[in-house]
């Protein structure tokens, strides 16, 4: 039942990847921050990278290391106007990340940069990474973590109980930092590490709020999401209840960030 409830529609994520391919270098903060992380961390490897795939064009990391190092680069995702306006790579690919075309073990490095926004069927997703991957292949990649805005989902869920008396499918269920890691481990990952921040960005608008997360595509993609038009009085009220209390009307919004590298032994 679980999967059937939080079950991903790829055809509007596919459509809200193309409607943001034009507009993401405005939006894009959190994911330069965590591109850069990822990027250090593959600099700093020793071992040859041959072939790199990302999942998600949303970050440069591919074309920086790749010019340094000589490898292959090969860029994913799901829209290819996205593809188009922001991939880095002159090889690109339009699939969702269930549907990776490669043979097994014939890849070096799988690497995300926030674009994975979805626990359910994720197990699938790291089981079939793996085996692509070479010995001693590397998972890297970054998501949202359960604590990311917290608050106002708080909100929403309380103005939605006081005025329909009942709460909506309004966000993708994320990733716990205590599971994710034992997941990649029970798949066969070693070395897992897991690295957790917590950045928090200051609003004075929900309404700011969400033209940032539409604008990096951290959106509603459930299929079970409410397909009922959701009136501007509601976003008012969340609104008001996010700033009440506070002489100069701002917010800060909490976005937790996990950062996971992963290894495939050499067997």
């Amino acid at each position: 039942m679980r999967n059937n409830i939080f079950k991903i529609d790829y055809q509007i994520k596919t459509l809200k990847r193309a409607r943001i391919s034009s507009d993401i270098v405005n939006h894009n903060f959190l994911i330069k921050l965590s591109e850069n992380q990822i990027l250090n961390k593959i600099n700093n490897f020793a071992s040859k990278v041959e072939v790199l795939v990302e999942l998600g064009s949303n970050s440069c990391i591919g074309e920086m290391y790749s010019k340094r190092n000589n490898c292959l680069f090969i860029s994913i995702d799901n829209s290819i106007d996205f593809l188009k306006q922001n991939s880095s790579s002159n090889n690109n690919l339009v699939i969702d990340e269930n549907n990776l075309p490669f043979k097994q073990e014939t890849v070096s490095g799988v690497i995300s940069c926030l674009y994975l926004d979805s626990v359910i069927g994720s197990e699938n997703l790291f089981s079939n990474i793996y085996k692509i991957l070479k010995n001693d292949g590397f998972l890297i990649f970054s998501i949202f973590g359960t604590k990311t805005m917290e608050n106002v989902k708080e909100c929403f869920i309380k103005i939605e109980e006081k005025k329909y008396s009942g709460i909506s499918l309004r966000f993708n269920p994320l990733f716990d930092i205590d599971l994710i890691g034992n997941d990649l481990k029970k798949i066969g990952f070693k070395n897992v590490i897991v690295e957790t921040e917590i950045i928090k960005v200051k609003y004075n608008s929900l309404f700011k709020l969400m033209r940032d997360l539409r604008g990096m595509g951290v959106t509603n993609n459930l299929l079970n999401r409410s397909k009922f038009f959701t009136p501007k009085s509601l976003f008012d009220e969340v609104n008001k209840f996010l700033i009440k209390d506070n002489k100069n009307k701002e917010f800060l919004v909490p976005f937790e960030i996990l950062t996971l590298t992963a290894w495939k032994d050499n067997l």
